[in-house]
């Protein structure tokens, strides 16, 4: 009995000993929309370049936003031109909702993760913890 209070001061000790770590994850950030209003016409014009930081094939991607923004698309020279006027704002929140559901790693958070499709499923592969999960498809 002795033995377990003195191992449990000593552990105390260490704990305290400990630098403090704040908990940040810079080292992803997700990206910001570039882009300008064009008649009734949203211009973004570092889409590849989101895309590409995402580590996502820019069809999907392209995809998600078309039917978030409920609008139709044209992607020429790595811009993409949506019909219809969006405020950066809402480009961004999107974007945040795209990283969320096909980027960040649901066990562990982080970003190291791949699109895999296999049959008619598609998974979410993270490659720094090795969970899977079924996400839905965008059609």
């Amino acid at each position: 009995m002795a033995f377990k209070h003195k191992y449990e001061d000593m552990l105390k000790k260490a704990y305290k000993q400990l630098p403090e770590v704040e908990a940040t994850d810079s080292r992803f950030e997700i990206p910001k929309v570039h882009g300008r209003l064009q008649g009734n016409r949203t211009i973004i014009t570092n889409f590849n370049q989101i895309a590409s930081y995402l580590r996502r094939d820019e069809s999907h991607f392209l995809k998600f936003m078309v039917r978030e923004l409920a609008t139709t698309c044209e992607v020429n020279n790595g811009a993409a031109t949506f019909v219809g006027k969006h405020s950066p704002s809402v480009l961004n929140t999107k974007i945040e909702k795209y990283v969320k559901e096909f980027v960040l790693c649901k066990q562990c958070g982080k970003p190291d993760t791949e699109l895999i499709v296999e049959k008619d499923d598609t998974f979410k592969r993270c490659e720094a913890c090795g969970s899977k999960v079924s996400i839905r498809s965008i059609k």
